[in-house]
């Protein structure tokens, strides 16, 4: 019985539950290529023949991927768990004439929870389909754009295997959490014309709130303490502990924000005034419009100032320590040791990598030599000591002590050209990403087989009285030949940080691309579903007197209001998290110009208000063309 009035309900209420199964169809797919590309990535790692650049592309996407999925979960979790629980607020008077006329609270609950299970299989089968369709084209626009390493596809049952459940488990506890609140709605609500809906948070949501604002503050309390790398990684997750508990007082504050934002408009616009209450009254409603608008500005606006600031403090760490005045770019061939020959040169400062595994991680370590280090690039202990960084001991950088929870004469197991060794931590250096890595080893350590290794940059020091001017046209007819380049410390510094900033963006594309085109969907798909709930208000509006263009203007309000409310609570977790960063480097390299990139958090803001109110216009204008057609008979 209950699954036969389920398959009707579903064929009945379709507008809804057809943006239900849109949010969850589409959540599947974003799981399943982000699946499917780490697979690729996984199955390439595996070839013996990969050189240690490709190694190297492989981790950076490898990383790059394992936190796209992160975003992929949390915005599939947080888009169709809105979703259910708007559509139960849609349908509260026809849950309430359920009610009336002999349902049971546990018989609300199983019809809902039936319904939902129907969404699922079907968005979970065309979510399924439509992402081994699309892998193919996800990993070519890969290749073409990020990658040289070829990457085959992985078998599309991997995408299945773990997209599938996890889209059919997110919409399963969306629509449990839906049919508990479905089964409290009382019979009296059949008997409303209009019904304000409950602004308290239940005391699971009170509770999880507490909790997730308890994790910021204790955040924000030993910021002081945490490495600027370590401060990276907490802000591309920390918007999302700040989004969850946003959400748990979402029904307080989004109608809040929405009514302090409609207070200027309200005074000289009726149809202001009108959106603006109907927001208030609408709480849980408004919540559910507002939680992709939040989530995606929260999420992207803190990725791109993190990344930002990220690049201006390597920046700045690049400045502070490298004393060298001219830095080489080696382009092949015996470069070191033409530099190393000049008469002019006094101090020739080599950066190898060399490849090797810690704790079973294969990891690239730079091999230096402490005393030239220490003259062209600032390098210096801020535990232990450089005199003792000889033989089978290494340096490691203040974020991979705090990572490895390892310091000053704590031993790291390692594996270098199959042997297995013992190193021991002589010394804690600053992290300076641009000038050496997180792993340091000495040459003597490493001495046979360094000299066959390319050096990636020399750093050269003039010899006393000559001048890096001099210097720099006395090595370019020598390296001419080898494609190398001599930059100026300042102009190579100008143009790391041009690279990094490039490279940021192609990374915002990969990371934000997808979740971005998702939350739009969710975006306009919350909104028709707003919309087409709305088709009685509409036509009673139009009854009492109301012109086309009043009621457009109206849902242009609603719109406009609640995509306010949603940015500017995504602006303030974006601007708490860039804070937070913010101070991670002010207490590393000291005050220092930070760079906002206006141009992409402003492109965000225009695209979340564009789209809600282009759909918010054209799901109005489909009910005002049908009001004039059947205008009673719409409103009975």
């Amino acid at each position: 019985m209950i699954l036969q009035l389920s398959r009707q309900t579903v064929r009945r209420t379709w507008p809804a539950y057809a943006g239900a199964f849109v949010a969850l169809a589409f959540g599947i797919i974003l799981l399943g290529l982000t699946v499917a590309l780490n697979g690729a990535v996984a199955r390439a790692n595996d070839r013996p023949t990969l050189t240690r650049d490709e190694r190297a592309e492989l981790e950076s996407l490898s990383s790059m991927f394992g936190v796209m999925s992160g975003i992929s979960l949390f915005m599939a979790v947080f888009v169709v768990g809105s979703t259910f629980g708007f559509v139960v607020a849609t349908r509260r008077r026809e849950l309430g004439l359920l009610r009336l006329v002999g349902a049971t609270p546990k018989q609300v609950r199983r019809l809902i929870l039936a319904e939902s299970g129907a969404v699922a299989v079907a968005a979970t089968l065309a979510g399924g389909l439509a992402t081994t369709l699309l892998t193919p084209t996800a990993l070519w626009l890969l290749k073409d754009r990020l990658t040289d390493v070829h990457l085959e596809a992985p078998t599309p049952w991997l995408a299945w295997l773990i997209a599938a459940p996890c889209g059919a488990v997110v919409a399963l506890l969306g629509s449990w959490r839906s049919s508990r609140r479905a089964s409290r709605v009382p019979p009296a609500a059949a008997m409303r014309e209009a019904t304000v809906e409950r602004h308290r948070p239940t005391i699971l949501q009170i509770l999880v709130g507490v909790l997730c604002l308890a994790g910021v503050v204790a955040v924000a309390a030993f910021t002081s303490g945490i490495p600027p790398l370590l401060a990276l990684i907490i802000g591309v997750f920390l918007p999302d502990v700040m989004v969850i508990g946003a959400m748990c007082f979402g029904t307080i504050l989004f109608p809040g924000l929405a009514a302090l934002i409609a207070r200027p408009f309200a005074r000289r616009d009726v149809t202001a005034r009108l959106a603006r209450d109907q927001l208030k009254a609408a709480a849980r409603t408004t919540s559910a419009l507002a939680a992709p608008i939040l989530a995606i500005s929260a999420i992207a606006g803190s990725i791109i100032l993190v990344l930002s600031f990220t690049v201006d403090w390597t920046s700045a760490k690049d400045r502070e320590q490298l004393t060298a005045p001219l830095v080489v770019e080696s382009g092949g061939g015996h470069v070191a040791a033409t530099v190393a020959a000049d008469p002019k040169v006094a101090t020739v400062d080599v950066r190898r990598l060399v490849s090797v595994r810690i704790d079973g991680d294969r990891q690239d370590a730079d091999v230096v030599d402490p005393a030239s280090a220490a003259e062209a690039r600032g390098l210096r202990a801020v535990e232990g000591d450089l005199d003792d960084f000889s033989g089978r001991a290494l340096a490691v950088s203040s974020t991979f002590a705090m990572d490895y929870g390892s310091g000053v004469g704590d031993t790291v197991p390692a594996e270098m050209n199959g042997e297995r060794l013992e190193l021991r931590i002589a010394a804690v250096v600053p992290d300076a990403p641009d000038l050496y890595g997180e792993i340091l080893i000495p040459e003597d350590l490493v001495a046979d087989q360094v000299l066959d290794v390319e050096p990636d940059l020399i750093f050269v020091v003039p010899s006393e009285g000559v001048t890096p001017d001099e210097v720099r046209r006395s090595l370019a007819a020598p390296l001419e030949e080898s494609g190398s380049q001599v930059w100026a410390s300042e102009a190579w510094i100008d143009e790391v940080e041009a690279r990094n900033r490039a490279g940021n963006q192609l990374g915002l594309w990969v990371l934000l691309g997808p979740a971005g085109m998702y939350a739009a969907i969710a975006m306009v798909n919350a909104t028709l579903i707003g919309a087409s709930q709305r088709r009685h208000q509409d036509a009673v509006l139009r009854l009492l007197g109301a012109t086309p263009r009043q009621v457009r203007r109206m849902a242009v309000w609603e719109a406009g209001f609640i995509g306010a409310a949603g940015l500017t609570a995504g602006g303030l977790v974006s601007g708490f998290t860039a804070w937070l960063v913010r101070r991670t480097i002010i207490n590393d390299v000291g005050d220092t110009a930070m760079t906002v990139p206006w141009v992409p958090l402003l492109a965000i803001g225009a695209t979340c208000i564009a789209l809600v109110v282009a759909a918010a216009l054209a799901g109005t204008r489909v009910h005002v063309i049908a009001a004039r057609a059947t205008p009673v008979r719409d409103s009975a």
